[in-house]
């Protein structure tokens, strides 16, 4: 068997990633980082127009614990790890390192932040990433998109 490169691909292995696979998860990485180095809304609540009362309001109506940002950064690295899922098909553990590139990344991102005045450096960021990009894996093995998949058996017979 070959991969759609015209490469031999090892047994057992599904169809090698592609040049969009690729294309499509630095993309994100890219929007998740830009994203990620924006100033946000601070969490004092009560602003004096509409917008910083209404915000206000949503803040303090969360969950001890929880961040306004929280959510985007679950399902952003869930995106993000479930986008990386296919580029790293081709190694034993593909999703398990598509999880670990998408928590390293967030790491990183929070390093970066660090010395930003409007943003900083969270552990309960980091691990809320790492969350999501667990997630996310799962849930793009789950799928079908891990490595090795039945139908990639069946085309394989």
């Amino acid at each position: 068997m070959t991969d759609r490169d015209g490469r031999p691909r090892a047994p057992g292995r599904g169809p090698g990633p592609t040049g969009r696979d690729r294309t499509r998860a630095l993309g994100f990485a890219v929007v998740v980082f830009v994203g990620s180095m924006v100033p946000v809304p601070s969490s004092s609540g009560g602003g004096s127009d509409a917008l910083g009362g209404a915000l206000g309001a949503l803040l303090d109506a969360l969950p001890a614990g929880i961040g306004l940002t929280d959510p985007f950064h679950l399902v952003g690295y869930a995106v993000l790890a479930a986008l990386l899922v296919p580029v790293t098909r081709e190694f034993r553990f593909g999703p398990l390192l598509a999880a670990a590139v998408a928590v390293a990344f967030g790491f990183g991102i929070e390093l970066v932040q660090a010395p930003i005045p409007w943003r900083s450096f969270a552990w309960g960021d980091a691990a809320v990433n790492a969350g999501g990009a667990v997630i996310g894996a799962a849930v793009a093995v789950v799928r079908g998109r891990g490595p090795a998949s039945a139908s990639d058996r069946e085309v394989e017979r």
